[in-house]
C-alpha cells in the first residue's frame, strides 16, 4: 500500500508541479508588463469635462418618449452629445442607447462617427488601418454588451478601440500589451477560456489535489526516515558498532566491516565503496539493491520487499538493502556485478 502511495503521490506531484511552474511563470510576467501599457492609458487623450448647457424648454420630458425605446429601462439621463441633447437609457443588459431629446429618434454610431471618437481619443503615433463591427460579449469585450465598432490602429502595440453602436462610449482599449497579460492572466488562474473565472473547476481540482498531496506526503514522512538519518543529533555520543561479513561472489574470501548500530545497510556499504545497484538512490522504489543473508540473520520482509522481490528469493534470503537497519552481526552474500574493494575496511561513518 505504501509502495502504491509513494508512487501516486510522486505522479501527481509531477502533474501539480507543472500547473505551479505556470503559476509562478504567469505570475512573474504580470508584474513584469507596464500597467499603464496593458490599459492603454498611456496612449488616451485627457478630456476636461465642460458645463452642458441647453434650454430645457426645447427638449422631451422622459414620459413623452415612446414606450418601446424606454420600457424595462434601468436609468434615463440627459447629457450633451456634440451639443445635441440626448437620453441615455440604461438597459437591463447592461447596454446604453441614446434616444435625440428634440424629437425622440434613436441615434446610432456610425462607422464614420466610430472612426472620429477614436481618432480623438487615441495619442499614439498609428493610424486607422480598419474598422470592423461585432457583438459584444467576446474575449476582448467581455465586460461589455450590444454591438460595437472595433477600430484598428496600426501602432507598434497594435492598438484596437472598441466602441459602443448604440451609446458612442469607448468600451475598451487593447493592444498587444494587454493580449500578452491577458494570455498569462489566463494561465495565472488557470481558466483557459472565458479569462475570467477565478473560481472554476480546475482550480479547485488543483487545490484538493495540494490538499491531498500535503495529506499523503505527511503519512509517508513516516516510511521516509529512518534512526539512522538522525544520527547527527547524536554526534558527541558513543555509537555501538555492528559487524558485517561480506562474502566475496568471485574468491569466496570474506571480510569484515563495522558500522554504526541501526544505520542504514545501503548507506553504510556504499560509505565504503561498496556500491549496490540502484535506480532509486535507496529509496525503496527500484527493488535493484538486493543482497541475500544468512538465514539465522533474516528478519520479515517489509511490506516494500513483497512487492519488489518475488517470493521464491525471499525464501532463498535475499532482501534490500536500503530497507534494512543494522541491528545485530550480519552475513552478506552480495552479486558478482558489485565490486568488493580490500582498501576500505573499518569503521563506517554513516
Amino acid at each position: 500500500m505504501m509502495v502504491f502511495l509513494k508512487k501516486l503521490h510522486k505522479w501527481v506531484g509531477l502533474i501539480a508541479g507543472i500547473q505551479v511552474l505556470l503559476w509562478a511563470l504567469s505570475g512573474l510576467m504580470l508584474s513584469i508588463l507596464d500597467p499603464a501599457k496593458v490599459s492603454g492609458d498611456q496612449w488616451t487623450h485627457e478630456t476636461e469635462p465642460r458645463p452642458q448647457v441647453f434650454d430645457h424648454g426645447t427638449i422631451l420630458e422622459p414620459e413623452k418618449l415612446p414606450a418601446q425605446i424606454i420600457g424595462g429601462a434601468l436609468g434615463i439621463n440627459l447629457d450633451l452629445d456634440t451639443g445635441t441633447p440626448v437620453y441615455r437609457i440604461l438597459s437591463a443588459d447592461g447596454s446604453t442607447s441614446r434616444i435625440n431629446a428634440y424629437d425622440g429618434s434613436v441615434i446610432v454610431t456610425t462607422q464614420q462617427d466610430a472612426e472620429r471618437l477614436a481618432h480623438r481619443d487615441f495619442t499614439g503615433d498609428g493610424d486607422v488601418i480598419s474598422v470592423i463591427r461585432g457583438t459584444a460579449p467576446d474575449l476582448e469585450t467581455r465586460d461589455s454588451a450590444g454591438d460595437y465598432w472595433r477600430v484598428n490602429f496600426s501602432d507598434q502595440a497594435s492598438t484596437s478601440i472598441y466602441i459602443s453602436v448604440s451609446s458612442g462610449d469607448i468600451l475598451e482599449r487593447r493592444n498587444s500589451y494587454w493580449r500578452v497579460f491577458d494570455f498569462f492572466w489566463s494561465l495565472h488562474i488557470m481558466d483557459y477560456s472565458g479569462h475570467e473565472d477565478i473560481n472554476n473547476a480546475l482550480v479547485i481540482g488543483v487545490a484538493l489535489i495540494t490538499i491531498w498531496l500535503g495529506l499523503s506526503g505527511f503519512l509517508l514522512l513516516f516510511g521516509s526516515f529512518n534512526r539512522h538519518d538522525f544520527h547527527f543529533l547524536n554526534i558527541l555520543g558513543k555509537h555501538e558498532l555492528v559487524t558485517v561479513t561480506l562474502i566475496d561472489p568471485q574468491t569466496d574470501a570474506s571480510r569484515q566491516l563495522k558500522f554504526r548500530k541501526n544505520s542504514n545497510l545501503f548507506i553504510s556499504l556504499a560509505s565504503h565503496d561498496v556500491n549496490l545497484p540502484s535506480i532509486c538512490g535507496g529509496g525503496g522504489e527500484c527493488g535493484k539493491c538486493r543482497v541475500r543473508m544468512k538465514a539465522n540473520d533474516l528478519a520479515e520482509p517489509k511490506a516494500v520487499e513483497l512487492g519488489l522481490i518475488p517470493k521464491r528469493l525471499r525464501e532463498q534470503g535475499f532482501r534490500l538493502a536500503c530497507q534494512h537497519e543494522l541491528t545485530n552481526t550480519l552475513t552478506l552474500f552480495l552479486s558478482e556485478d558489485v565490486p568488493v574493494s580490500e582498501n576500505n575496511t573499518g569503521e563506517s561513518p554513516a
